[in-house]
């Protein structure tokens, strides 16, 4: 029997719901109670000098366990990166190339995955960019870009504008039909979805948002055949087969898999992020995902009884909920005022649901956006 889960003794645990309604989790998720007192222990050993550095760096260990776990793969399949830009850079400086070589990407796409690519034209890689429909990945329009010489396809799982997911199962159909590479941006996704891995090459995610991680963290997913096509761009200490044998010379004998990719911890960081990974881990991401998206529906059921409409049918597939309206940062400011956080993104007012969040969120949201919007 599923263990009943008390949403409002979790909510207890970020300050970040007291006297404001937090709905911009997309833009930067807030840190737990439990979270924030474990980087204090791990700030109160350092300042005393009797921590274990040893301790903190294997709490990395324990991130990469809990994010094979979320993406359903081995752990060795994930390399801890300190930003999506470190992760997509990796695989992008990798990309063998041939004459008359292409990557395709959205235009619209977050810059962490759209400069990566875009600096392969100074190796001579075309770059063919797709152009996005009120904030949606046109894949009609990238499949008319792909073609046999194409080495790889970015795009993001949920659009960090709009909140639109993409259809992976047609992006797979799309690459393998031309013997292209799929890279993923999970950012806006893992820790509130769940992320396909199926037909995908890499997959790469910053962790400060819906992972509820301090700044400074991301990972990357590789398949095993990936993993080794690629060498470390930033070989370390901690580029070794076996971990923690030997701090000085050679041998060089980075690992066969992901953890090759591997950069030196910026221990606070982690620490934190293996405790918020082990609140996500003891509610149950199905859980989760399940309670996102039934807020994120409940919004968007209240939106035509203010006249308001979402930007897609599928709006209620995604964690965020973006609206178009003619005065998008008019709208923002009148929202703050009456303690209602929400973003801005080009044309959209965004609203970012997570499992913090409850009814009476979604309820303040809707009557805020109702006096906004007159």
């Amino acid at each position: 029997m599923t263990k009943e889960i008390d949403w409002q003794a979790i909510r207890a645990l970020f300050p970040a719901t007291e006297g404001q309604v937090y709905l911009d989790t997309a833009s930067m998720g807030p840190g737990p109670s439990t979270t924030v007192e474990a980087m204090t222990e791990h700030l109160d050993q350092w300042h005393s000098g009797r921590g274990q550095w040893m301790d903190w760096d294997l709490a990395g260990e324990r991130v990469r366990a809990g994010l094979g776990r979320l993406l359903e793969t081995d752990a060795k399949n994930v390399a801890l990166m300190p930003a999506l830009s470190a992760a997509a850079g990796q695989v992008a400086e990798s990309l063998p190339f041939e004459a008359g070589a292409n990557i395709v990407v959205g235009e619209g796409e977050f810059q962490s995955n759209y400069f990566p690519w875009a600096n392969q034209a100074r190796r001579g890689f075309e770059i063919r960019s797709v152009p996005f429909i009120d904030g949606r990945l046109s894949l009609e329009e990238l499949e008319r870009r792909v073609d046999e010489g194409t080495s790889l396809i970015a795009a993001s799982y949920v659009q960090s504008a709009s909140g639109s997911r993409v259809d992976t199962d047609e992006l797979v159909r799309i690459a393998r039909a031309n013997g292209a590479r799929i890279f993923l941006d999970a950012t806006q996704a893992l820790g509130a979805i769940r992320v396909p891995t199926d037909g995908i090459d890499y997959i790469g995610g910053a962790a400060y948002k819906w992972l509820l991680s301090p700044r400074g963290t991301a990972y990357l997913y590789t398949t095993p055949e990936r993993a080794v096509e690629m060498a470390p761009l930033a070989p370390n200490w901690k580029t070794h087969d076996v971990p923690y044998r030997d701090y000085y010379g050679p041998p060089f004998e980075p690992p066969p898999d992901a953890r090759r990719f591997d950069l030196s911890l910026a221990w606070p960081l982690w620490v934190g992020l293996a405790k918020s990974i082990e609140m996500l881990e003891e509610l149950s991401p199905a859980e989760i995902e399940k309670r996102d998206l039934t807020l994120a529906s409940l919004f968007c059921e209240g939106l035509s009884a203010i006249g308001l409409q979402e930007l897609y049918p599928d709006a209620r597939n995604s964690p965020i909920v973006s609206l178009r309206v003619a005065d998008p940062e008019g709208v923002r400011k009148a929202l703050a005022e009456h303690q209602v956080v929400a973003a801005v993104r080009g044309a959209f007012v965004r609203f970012a649901f997570h499992f913090f969040n409850d009814e009476s969120d979604v309820q303040r949201a809707l009557d805020a956006l109702g006096v906004a919007s007159r």
